[in-house]
């Protein structure tokens, strides 16, 4: 099992709203929240600069806090 990625609440909480969200997000977190989710390839962005959870981000999200 790979190590669990440790995150604070920000980037939880922008996990969350990822995974709840409808894919009309902009970027609109800070960019270090978003940054770091990305360097773990929890998040990618499309062209529009739109963020969505990937595979692994919803892997992330479903063993916790």
């Amino acid at each position: 099992m790979a190590k669990k990625i440790q995150l604070n609440n920000a980037q939880w909480n922008r996990l969350q709203r990822l995974a709840n969200d409808d894919g009309k997000s902009a970027l609109d977190q800070a960019s270090g929240v978003s940054h770091r989710l990305r360097s773990n390839g929890l998040v990618a962005a499309d062209r529009k600069g739109c963020e969505y959870l990937t595979d692994q981000g919803a892997r992330r999200l479903s063993q916790g806090r």
